[in-house]
């Protein structure tokens, strides 16, 4: 028997993500977007294919695509990378400014990946807890800022699971109050209509992060894209596989870029949708609903939260639950249509009002 070499020492009480796996016929677990792809983009795509070199390694920064967004920004192309989703642009992050003796801030709960993979290429995590809205105090942040000095600084906004936003000029009081780097992850920013990627050119240590899993309908394939300074870009593509985004997704991606305002009808239809179902569970006894500027509304119920998520499924409705402690009452549900959502609100109305 070879007695074989273990992982670094550091990984051994590391737990991986799990992404949820059950079955349902409404699924309403990862924020992903209800809608397929437009049939008449399915077309083009279709037609595209006919053409597709398989054969071919893809552009390996996406400069087709790049320069799409860049164009629709006003900002360089030189400013954009492409990743393989956003969680891996913050892998590059990390592994560009990050390390055993560097130090990041998150404000939980939060987006799991920053901890996660943070921990995966040795930086120290310092989580800043949130207050009991969500909200982040941004005068202690700063403060707290000034001793641990942490090289990026991760702010989910709108904030993942919580739904809820930080201000532009809140964020402009990071990126004037440290020397780290300020990574802004839009991911949901297309159901909030607020953005600081015009900030670009005036703050080098803004970093934008944006995915078109969400609002693209295009969490099946993995494409994300980063805006930052010229010389972040320069730094992140030392660390950065080659042809880390496929041919395909590329393809695909810059179709729906370019239908986008067939996309952001769609986006309108979620943004209605959420207002009337948080307007219906604010009716809701048992039920405390928080507002949210994103695709998923936070709740709090006043029954045990896994008890009740249990039920959903067995209605055949997947939502989100939580283990960590902070979340231990509340679950997340994504905004649906509208027959999924009505489906998810009378089958919870039945369970939180049960004897």
């Amino acid at each position: 028997m070879i007695d074989l070499i273990g992982p670094r020492p550091e990984l051994n009480n590391f737990k991986s993500y799990s992404p949820l796996k059950e079955n349902a016929q409404v699924i309403l677990s990862a924020n992903e977007s209800p809608f397929n792809l437009p049939e008449s983009l399915i077309d083009e795509i279709k037609e595209e294919l006919d053409k597709f070199s398989f054969n071919r390694y893809p552009d390996a920064l996406a400069d087709g695509l790049r320069k799409e967004i860049a164009a629709a920004y006003g900002v360089l192309d030189k400013n954009i990378i492409l990743g393989n989703g956003s969680d891996e642009l913050i892998q590059y992050l990390l592994l560009a400014y990050g390390g055993s003796d560097r130090s990041i801030f998150t404000f939980g709960p939060t987006f799991s990946m920053y901890d996660i993979i943070a921990g995966a290429t040795g930086a120290q995590v310092y989580e800043l807890e949130r207050t009991e809205l969500f909200d982040i105090n941004v005068p202690r942040a700063l403060e707290a800022a000034k001793d641990f000095k942490p090289s990026l600084i991760f702010l989910c906004n709108p904030n993942n699971p919580t739904g809820n936003i930080l201000s532009n000029e809140e964020i402009e009081s990071f990126l004037k109050g440290t020397n780290a780097l300020v990574v802004v992850d839009e991911a949901y920013a297309e159901f909030s209509n607020q953005t600081v990627v015009h900030l670009i050119d005036k703050f080098p240590n803004l970093i934008v992060l944006r995915t078109f899993s969400k609002a693209f309908s295009l969490a099946g394939l993995r494409i994300g894209y980063m805006f930052a300074s010229l010389d972040v870009v320069q730094n992140v593509l030392k660390v950065k596989l080659p042809y880390n985004c496929d041919a395909f997704s590329q393809m695909v991606a810059a179709l729906a870029f370019s239908k986008r305002e067939v996309l952001e009808v769609r986006v309108k239809e979620i943004i209605a949708e959420r207002k009337r179902v948080f307007g219906e569970l604010e009716k809701m006894s048992g039920v405390t609903p928080y507002s949210s500027a994103a695709n998923f509304i936070l709740i709090k119920t006043e029954k045990e939260a896994f008890s009740v998520w249990r039920k959903l499924l067995e209605a055949g409705i997947l939502v989100r639950d939580f283990g960590e402690p902070r979340l231990r009452e509340y679950l997340r549900v994504t905004v649906g249509t509208k027959e999924e959502n009505d489906l998810f609100l009378k089958t919870l109305k039945g369970i939180v009002n049960a004897g």
